[in-house]
């Protein structure tokens, strides 16, 4: 079964990006919304399998947004990623604070970022009955 995975990103050039890669190179399908409260719904909606979630978003931030979908039961097994310029170890504990499962740092490196994917991916499947 095809996997789906939300994107959560302000940037059109971010979202591109990842849509095509995701799409192109992981044979997911992928959503996207340009902000927290956007990405909220969908993920509501259509239960990804997995979101990459923007930090910096309007509307909603990514922090707020990873809360409310970690305290709904319906959307708290979905793993989501952070993506974010930001990278201190303050900021990482933040980002685990609101219950985000990991983060890829900006500018993405295609490579480790198509690693992480594929890893939760393939670990949902396998937590699947």
């Amino acid at each position: 079964m095809e996997k789906k995975v939300l994107v959560v990103e302000d940037s059109e050039t971010n979202r591109v990006l990842l849509h095509d890669l995701l799409e192109k190179v992981c044979y997911c399908s992928v959503s996207v919304a340009v902000n927290g409260k956007q990405g909220l719904e969908i993920a509501q909606a259509d239960l990804p399998d997995l979101i990459l979630m923007d930090l910096g978003l309007p509307v909603l931030d990514g922090m707020e947004a990873t809360k409310i979908l970690k305290a709904d039961a319906k959307t708290r097994s979905i793993p989501i990623i952070a993506l974010t310029g930001f990278v201190s170890n303050e900021d990482e504990e933040r980002m685990m604070d609101a219950g985000f499962d990991g983060f890829l740092p900006k500018p993405f490196d295609v490579r480790k970022l198509l690693d992480k994917v594929c890893l939760y991916l393939t670990a949902r499947e396998n937590l699947q009955f």
